[in-house]
């Protein structure tokens, strides 16, 4: 624990069913970690908006088990997405009638920074860091 009395590096990571159960889960364990870190308001809606985004394109775009990971660092929350494909996420203006494609907008906005990270065992992971 920090002199804040708040637990510093508690991670979080979770497998999570190619389901659609699994964004329910992903959102549990993301409202535990929030409560463990005591971060609560507008932050908290911020990371459940950006896991919503990141575990619905798990879900759409693998075809497997996917992981949830989650980390809070130097007051920044991190949140990782593993999934078994190769296929990047892309922010790209969708078209205006669309019903889909502006997740990965929400992420960019909401989050400090983000990215792509390939994985030597296979697929990708992408995370968001999100201020405190």
């Amino acid at each position: 624990m920090d002199e804040s009395g708040i637990a510093q590096n508690q991670k979080y990571r979770l497998p999570l069913p190619p389901h659609p159960i699994a964004s329910r889960q992903a959102h549990k364990v993301l409202e535990w970690a929030l409560s463990e870190w005591c971060v609560h308001g507008p932050c908290a809606d911020d990371a459940h908006i950006v896991l919503g985004e990141l575990t619905t394109n798990a879900l759409m775009h693998s075809v497997g088990v996917f992981t949830l990971a989650l980390d809070l660092r130097e007051n920044q929350i991190l949140i990782e997405v593993w999934d078994c494909t190769d296929a990047t996420p892309d922010v790209t203006l969708p078209d205006a009638l669309a019903v889909n494609g502006r997740g990965m907008f929400l992420v960019d906005a909401l989050s400090k920074e983000w990215g792509v990270r390939p994985e030597e065992r296979g697929g990708k992971t992408v995370w968001a860091v999100l201020p405190r």
